[in-house]
């Protein structure tokens, strides 16, 4: 038997929960990883003839981490309103999950913001320069 992610979490330790909490770092940070490998292979000997090519993976994987990060934002928002009657005081699991819900609507934009300067910069800025 198959069994349903429920959209209003009973319990803190809920993977639904954490995506909305922790979807948006985590999606910045796999971008910047990817996209600091991306940027030290066009600059390497054998990396040099790729150059449109890793532009275009440095797209696709700010589009992806932006859109994770988006649907972490909105997964935050649901639980948020799921739990509209808890007060962050409140004893778990309502008053944690609400709580953490705000969190999560608090993180995102700023990730979002994160992930859109950062795909701008791997694919702007010519990274084998010397200082």
């Amino acid at each position: 038997m198959r069994q349903r992610l429920e959209l209003s979490p009973r319990s803190p330790a809920s993977p639904l929960l954490w995506f909305a909490v922790l979807g948006a770092p985590a999606a910045w940070a796999l971008q910047f990883g990817v996209g600091y490998w991306l940027s030290n292979a066009q600059c390497s000997a054998t990396g040099g003839h790729w150059s449109i090519a890793l532009d275009t993976w440095a797209i696709v994987v700010g589009i992806l981490a932006f859109l994770t990060a988006t649907a972490s934002g909105a997964t935050a928002v649901a639980l948020f309103r799921r739990t509209a009657e808890a007060e962050e005081e409140d004893a778990p699991p309502s008053g944690r999950i609400h709580f953490l819900a705000i969190v999560g609507m608090t993180v995102t934009p700023l990730f979002l913001c994160l992930i859109a300067m950062t795909a701008a910069g791997t694919i702007v800025l010519f990274p084998c320069n010397q200082s």
